[in-house]
């Protein structure tokens, strides 16, 4: 080994060094936020928030993993003055937004983002360039936790009230014994009772629709397809989530008549585990048929002469 690759191997091991003290020290004052965290890992907890921010972790992950070697080759790169600046910003945001999730009780969706914020913005300040990716993926992880809560302040009323209204009138249609009020659906169960339930934005579909949008985003990391049929592809995504989780809100009353609640719960909290991944699977066929081959990373991408096909 010569001396300049002893050198920055040198270099590369005092900064990992330097990345592992920084976040003890945050961990150590800021770790009540962490603890917020703990209860992500409890099954109920997780039953009653949804597995989806699971799959959007699982997902960054594998692609951090695909892309470990442009990581590498970065991180063993010599960090420049722009992305010390940049990682120093973005450090600050990380600590304040932490902060804030500690002192307020933000969400638990919140609080890990602002966990993973705090790894990636110390990671970009200590390795520059190689944070590109892991920024990225933390984009992404932000959609799918801030999508819901930006869907029910933005149409709180419209959104389930739309769906309930389309769910009721299509089982209706079927003759299914089954009233609207506002947003909450009374259905006479052939049990013998009624069961009353709530129609909101998250029933409605906001999580689909959240980790449709990372899983998008992943994929146009890797492959993308020409404009047209990016916009095209998109909104076929969209329409497609939506209505895949209008077809599992027909499927729980459904249940719910013949079999009663405890069915419809059932279906409530599992069928989005079957439908989702169903349809995803079709959608990705699709994309893939528009998408260009991965002759570079999408970041940087070498312009081809080549044309895509249009949706």
């Amino acid at each position: 080994m010569d001396r300049s690759t002893f050198k920055r191997n040198h270099y590369t091991l005092l900064r990992v060094c330097s990345l592992a003290v920084c976040l003890a020290v945050t961990f150590l004052i800021l770790k009540s936020a962490f603890t917020n965290v703990a209860p992500f890992f409890n099954y109920d907890t997780l039953k009653q928030n949804g597995f989806y921010l699971w799959a959007v972790l699982g997902l960054c992950a594998v692609w951090a993993y695909i892309k470990r070697a442009e990581i590498l080759d970065d991180i063993r790169s010599e960090t420049k003055i722009p992305w010390v600046l940049a990682g120093m910003v973005l450090t600050v945001a990380s600590l304040g937004l932490l902060y804030s999730a500690a002192a307020f009780a933000a969400s638990l969706q919140l609080t890990l983002f602002a966990v993973a914020f705090v790894f990636v913005a110390q990671f970009a300040l200590f390795f520059g360039k190689a944070s590109k990716i892991p920024l990225l993926l933390l984009a992404l992880l932000g959609i799918a936790v801030g999508f819901p809560a930006m869907l029910e302040n933005a149409l709180a009323a419209p959104f389930p009230r739309t769906t309930a209204l389309l769910c009721v009138s299509t089982l209706q249609l079927t003759g299914l014994p089954v009233s609207l009020n506002g947003v909450t659906v009374t259905l006479n169960s052939l049990m013998g009772y009624n069961i009353v339930t709530n129609v909101d934005t998250r029933c409605a579909g906001s999580d689909s629709l959240a980790i449709f949008l990372a899983i998008f985003g992943l994929m146009l990391i890797d492959r993308k397809p020409g404009h047209k049929a990016l916009f095209g592809l998109l909104i076929l995504g969209v329409v497609g989530t939506y209505l895949q989780n209008f077809v599992r809100l027909l499927l729980l009353f459904e249940a719910g008549y013949y079999y009663g609640a405890n069915a419809l719960w059932a279906v409530h909290d599992y069928a989005s585990y079957v439908l989702f991944p169903l349809w995803f699977l079709g959608f990705a066929v699709i994309y893939l048929k528009y998408a260009s081959k991965p002759t570079n990373s999408a970041i940087e991408r070498i312009p081809s002469t080549e044309s895509s096909p249009e949706l």
